[in-house]
């Protein structure tokens, strides 16, 4: 992506100063910015040159436009957004937008940290974004992507990023996982998402932040449920529940509203996320004063919150001089790159990665650290890849179609030295359930970091199968 930063450099100047890349995600790539007048750090969010038509360009800025006029203390604003054209032999233009940038974390790293989260914390996250969702909905914006990566944490405020970019996407006609314009999460996304429907409304919103505030009180998105012992139930999610202080009453409660928003049918869920939040605080009811989040409005008011928030973007690294030396035991694991051809599993290498990285930090058995960079890794992107990241262990790998299945090829780098240690012998699933590939493979890494630093003894010599 070097001639993408360059191209960007060039473009965005004299008024912007680019830096560096410090994030990617499924479809954007997040680069360290600053802006000379008024000075101040921002973060840049460039969108993939692939989707880069005419058509989709003019959409993003119109959808851009709308959204960068909501004002509330829990949404990141967008401070400008444009294209710049430039990259040899690239698309006439890459589509940019501009937010404020401070040091913090998202919601997805600080899973990655503490697995799950007390009772207490999910809910006053949980409310928060409900508190940005339903000024959005108000205004006629649904965010169609709420997933742990979106929700950025500062000063103990969680705050809601990319409001219309799914959108925008979805309006240009962008990637698709059915015949339809699905765009989102797979692990969050609503069943109406995922069949390409149009009718989205604030009940899918409802149904992403059902999957977050599950993921919070778990450890895994409910999505997994559907692989034999990958997860709790959510028949144990009561058991759970009162083994984070909730009574026996209220924890039966949440479990039924938890499950109610997570409802297959739009028609069965809660019809607003006012609606959500409204249950989930008569649930908790029954709890100890003062041993939950205070009653805050889902209205709250905008001005007078504002002023006390420091709005957060994506990113989220250590600063450079705290970076670690490279440890064999603090692990990267980079997005796996899709060889498959096939549109309806371009989500498919982002979602394993990801898996991958929270069973390895719920293990414990080494440090896991999400990677910024995606897709195809060269010997120098390995390298710079685990410098980043301080890690002396990168996985990597790709996926590939082979008649009706998917199959996944990864090894475990040793960063230090440059050589693989092991080669997995290849994982596949049908592509009609592409999940259950990707569960393996979480499943298969994790008993095979164990072989290499819980049990070194029972690890084969590199290369084998």
């Amino acid at each position: 992506m070097s001639d993408v930063l360059e191209a960007l450099r060039e473009g965005l100047a004299p008024h912007y100063s680019v830096e560096r890349e410090i994030g990617a995600g499924g479809m954007a790539r997040v680069y360290l910015a600053h802006e000379r007048h008024p000075a101040r750090q921002v973060a840049v969010k460039v969108m993939d040159p692939t989707l880069s038509t005419a058509d989709f360009r003019e959409r993003f800025i119109r959808e851009v436009e709308l959204t960068s006029k909501l004002n509330h203390p829990h949404i990141v604003p967008i401070l400008a957004a444009d294209e710049c054209l430039f990259v040899p032999d690239g698309p006439d233009g890459l589509c940019y937008y501009v937010m404020p940038y401070i040091e913090g974390e998202s919601l997805r790293l600080h899973l990655v940290r503490e697995q799950t989260l007390p009772l207490q914390e999910a809910l006053r996250i949980a409310f928060e974004v409900a508190d940005a969702l339903s000024y959005a909905h108000d205004h006629g914006i649904i965010h169609r992507d709420i997933k742990p990566e979106n929700i950025l944490l500062s000063e103990n405020h969680a705050l809601v990023a990319d409001f219309g970019i799914a959108r925008a996407i979805s309006a240009a006609g962008g990637r698709t996982l059915t015949g339809g314009q699905p765009v989102g999460s797979l692990a969050y996304m609503s069943p109406e998402q995922l069949a390409g429907s149009r009718a989205i409304d604030a009940r899918t919103d409802v149904y992403s932040l059902g999957c977050v505030l599950y993921e919070m009180l778990v450890g895994t998105p409910p999505l997994l449920d559907v692989a034999p012992g990958s997860a709790p139930t959510r028949a144990s999610l009561e058991t759970i529940l009162r083994s984070r202080g909730a009574s026996p009453r209220a924890a039966r409660s949440l479990k039924d509203v938890i499950a109610r928003a997570l409802a297959a049918s739009p028609a069965d869920r809660f019809a607003t996320v006012d609606d959500f939040v409204t249950s989930l605080r008569q649930s908790m009811a029954g709890r100890g004063r003062g041993s939950w989040p205070p009653q805050i409005s889902p209205k709250t008011a905008v001005m007078a919150g504002a002023a006390g928030i420091l709005v957060a973007a994506v990113g989220f690294l250590l600063l450079a001089g705290r970076r670690p030396a490279l440890d064999p035991r603090r692990v990267v694991v980079a997005r796996f790159e899709d060889l498959s051809g096939d549109p309806q599993l371009a989500p498919l290498g982002h979602l394993a990665a990801d898996w991958v990285t929270q069973g390895l930090a719920q293990r414990g058995t080494v440090e896991v650290v999400p990677a910024a960079g995606s897709g195809h890794l060269d010997a120098r992107g390995i390298q710079a890849l685990a410098a980043e990241a301080g890690a002396g262990t990168v996985i990597s790998g790709s996926y590939f179609k082979e008649g009706d299945s998917v199959r996944f090829q990864l090894q475990i780098i040793d960063a230090e030295r440059g050589t693989v240690r092991r080669v997995l012998e290849p994982v596949g699933a049908p592509t009609s359930a592409p999940l259950q590939a990707a569960d393996i493979v979480r499943v298969r890494v994790t008993a095979l970091l164990d072989t290499l630093f819980v049990h070194p003894s029972l690890s084969r010599p590199q290369g084998t199968r």
